[in-house]
């Protein structure tokens, strides 16, 4: 009996450990330059006009990396979704350094 409960044990714990692996991913996953439709030669660094969220992928069903105050710089790469959500890295702000979507309606060229 003691065998059979020990089996049962490391199998409950390995279902939780891997149960939570799944649990632990997020349902909207990341979506880097990859889903991006349009890649210009040349695309100036814009501001935002207003706070927007940095998400993680080119919609509002993604999550928020972080938060752009009006005025950060961003210097976008690509876009996607007929040119309303650009991929591109945070150049100034709390965020500085990380890449993101961000709504191109919220970005204007400084």
């Amino acid at each position: 009996m003691k065998l059979t409960s020990r089996a049962a044990a490391v199998t409950v714990a390995a279902t939780l450990i891997l149960g939570g692996a799944v649990m632990a991913a997020s349902p909207a996953s990341a979506v880097g330059s990859s889903a991006c439709d349009y890649r210009p030669v040349y695309s100036p660094v814009s501001k935002a006009s207003t706070n927007v969220n940095l998400r993680n992928g080119p919609s509002t069903s993604y999550y928020s990396k972080g938060l752009l105050t009006k005025g950060t710089r961003f210097d976008p790469l690509c876009s996607a979704k007929n040119h309303v959500w650009f991929y591109g890295k945070v150049l100034s702000g709390a965020n500085a350094g990380k890449w993101g979507w961000v709504n191109g309606y919220h970005l204007r060229e400084r």
